[in-house]
This record gives C-alpha cells, structure tokens and sequence, in this order.
C-alpha cells in the first residue's frame, strides 16, 4: 500500500481547492486538498475496502474525530494503520506509525460529499502484495 505510491505522485494535489469528506454518520470528518489524482489498488485490504487513495503529508490533512471515536487496524507488516469509524464503520483514511520517517496520510475519495468525476484515477497492480 505505502509501497504503490510513488515519490513523484504523492502530495500532489490542486492549488486552492479542498475537499470535505466524512464516513456515513459523519463521526469522522476530513477536509484535505483536491488531489491531482486518485490511486485504485487492487492489493488484498483495497480491493475489499473498494477505496480510491488521495496521498498527503499528514500536516495538510485536517481529521476530526467525533464523540463516538475511531477503531486502527494494523494489517501485515504493521507500517500503516487503517483508520475507520467506531459507529458506521466506514474506512475514511490510513496512516504511517507515529514514529515513521517518512509520514503519509491516505485518505478514501470514497467518502467525499461531492463526486470526484474529473480527478484521473491511477490504477496500481498490488495484487500480490
């Protein structure tokens, strides 16, 4: 997942637009900038969670947590953890470890209140990650 991510596509986004996006209930509200484009894994946690990544340094992603909290999921080799809501369950983001020198925040398209039609969508090939 970090992986599939490329230096050049990751923080790449468009001048003065942002999005707001949130899980069903809206217990998890994000506002990030509009990316240049969005990244459809088909690695084996993607394709079941069916999400489109938007890549960000953690300090241009604002994430509001609600009263009813947030459940992690640390998958595999432990680098990132899956972020989703403790009431509706929807998936709104994944990050690195706290401690990790390189930090990325992911955030799921999916959840955005307005379509995303005109972002391009970049399809990574992960299936045997």
């Amino acid at each position: 997942m970090v992986g599939e991510a490329s230096l050049a596509l990751r923080y790449v986004f468009q001048p003065g637009l942002s999005m707001n996006l949130s899980c069903d209930c809206r217990n998890l509200q994000i506002t990030a900038p509009m990316p240049a484009s969005v990244t459809r894994c088909n690695c084996g946690i993607c394709r079941r969670y069916q999400a489109l990544w938007g890549y960000y340094h953690p300090d241009d992603v604002d994430v509001v947590i609600g009263i009813s909290g947030s459940t992690l999921y640390q998958r595999g080799d432990r680098e990132i953890e899956f972020v989703r809501c403790s009431e509706c369950g929807c998936v709104t983001h994944y990050q690195t470890l706290p401690n990790d020198p390189d930090p990325l925040l992911a955030v799921n398209f999916c959840m955005a209140e307005k379509p995303i039609d005109d972002v391009p969508i970049r399809y990574a090939d992960n299936a045997s990650s």
